[in-house]
């Protein structure tokens, strides 16, 4: 087993980036790896109540449904604090 840190700098900017990132923490959970996702930049905005609702990236699942499924397995999500006051 492996431990991960996955970074997501991209939010409601980039939905297909800040997709990825949540697919990416749940596919190596789900390989049983220690995983934790790590929220700066624009994708900070990402951590605050309801955001992730209507984000769409292209052909992926809506980031809602996504973030559920890393929500679930109690992924870490760590949020940079100076990101956060920024914005």
């Amino acid at each position: 087993m492996a431990r991960f840190v996955i970074a997501a700098s991209k939010g409601t900017d980039d939905p297909t980036m800040a997709t990825m990132a949540f697919i990416a923490s749940k596919a190596a959970k789900d390989q049983g790896h220690d995983v934790n996702l790590w929220l700066q930049g624009e994708a900070m905005v990402l951590a605050r109540k309801g955001m992730v609702d209507g984000v769409q990236g292209v052909g992926l699942p809506a980031l809602k449904v996504v973030a559920n499924a890393v929500e679930l397995p109690k992924i870490p999500i760590w949020v940079c604090s100076a990101c956060a006051m920024a914005r």
